[in-house]
């Protein structure tokens, strides 16, 4: 059974945060820490990395509220723009290439997002480097760009990210991946939903393709 490798953590830094190994209370843990934009003022940095760092806590313990599998956050500390939280060992998606397990992932995480959408939670980076699957747990992480919302087209933002990433990663089995995401939305979110986004969805699409043509 190939599901690829675990992924080894190496610290990194992205556009908004460093992310890094830490330990807490004798167990490894995740240190994110929200980087100061020298382009801003002090004041009003400081008042955004921590606004950001307060949603981000709060939208992970939501995610737990309505059955989302997400990283335990062990402490968070607005103030100093830093939030601790569990580091969850396992396999990224976009390396499993069982085709039997990646199908059964994939209609997790369109259950997941139909939770979260069903709360008005949009994850923001809905892509296969953000799903980690840890024996029988399957993982959402990094909701450093979440936010709250009811518009349909955030919902359907959310799943366009996701088909794009699926197809970026040039197996042949992408749409047919992407069926099983939308399986999973609709055994949670109803049929009915689960067209008004999959229209949605094209309806970005072509405004893509225009956008490109002209």
């Amino acid at each position: 059974m190939d599901m690829g490798e675990k992924q080894s953590f190496e610290t990194r830094q992205g556009a908004e945060a460093m992310i890094e190994l830490a330990e807490w209370n004798g167990k490894l843990a995740i240190r994110k820490k929200r980087i100061p934009k020298t382009y801003r003022s002090e004041a009003l940095d400081k008042k955004l990395r921590s606004r950001r760092t307060k949603e981000e806590t709060e939208l992970l313990h939501a995610a737990k509220l309505v059955r989302v599998d997400v990283p335990e956050v062990f402490f968070a500390d607005p103030k100093s723009s830093e939030i601790l939280m569990e580091y969850v060992q396992g396999i990224l998606l976009k390396d499993i290439h069982e085709r039997k397990i990646a199908r059964e992932i994939y209609k997790k995480l369109g259950i997941y997002a139909a939770r979260l959408h069903s709360k008005g939670m949009i994850h923001g980076d809905l892509t296969t480097k953000n799903v980690i699957q840890s024996e029988d747990r399957t993982v959402l992480i990094d909701f450093g760009l979440s936010f709250v919302s009811d518009r349909l087209e955030d919902r359907a933002e959310d799943l366009h990210l996701l088909k794009q990433a699926i197809r970026s990663s040039g197996s042949n089995l992408s749409a047919s991946y992407f069926d099983n995401v939308l399986t999973g939305y609709q055994k949670e979110a109803g049929i009915e939903q689960t067209l008004k986004v999959k229209k949605k969805i094209l309806e970005i699409e072509r405004r893509g393709r225009y956008a490109r043509v002209d």
